[in-house]
């Protein structure tokens, strides 16, 4: 492909403007990125899938079993500490750190995740997303 140079800053900034929603699906701004939050249970759903992953956890609140879904890093990430979609069985107890819903609804952006056999993951996005401690 030939370019001429006058042409090279309007494809320079055609490129910028494709990359922006790549970026903007990024935001954290549904979840209270201040709070953290801990909660145990069983896995009842894993969705791994790009751009996100996410899960439903069925855990305990005020004695009654209620759920919540708890959106994730991406495949890539997981895939990278050493995770596969073989990994989250539905029935696992799990634990889950995260960042809570603005809205109040049960669950949020997860921050932190202990399967039972003991392994963790911690979300990068999140943590760069969260303000300094």
């Amino acid at each position: 492909m030939k370019f001429k140079i006058g042409r090279l800053p309007t494809f320079v900034l055609m490129l910028g403007l494709a990359a922006t929603p790549a970026l903007a699906h990024h935001s954290f701004a549904a979840y209270d990125m201040k709070t953290l939050k801990t909660a145990s249970g069983t896995l009842k759903e894993f969705r791994w899938g790009a751009p996100h992953s996410s899960m439903v956890v069925i855990y305990k609140d005020k004695g009654k079993d209620a759920q919540m879904s708890i959106v994730s890093g991406s495949p890539l990430m997981f895939s990278k500490k050493g995770f596969a979609p073989r990994d989250f069985k539905r029935g696992d107890k799990v634990k889950v750190v995260y960042h809570p819903n603005a809205n109040g609804a049960p669950g949020g952006a997860l921050a932190g995740l202990t399967l039972s056999d003991g392994r963790t993951f911690s979300d990068d996005e999140a943590q760069r997303a969260a303000p300094p401690t």
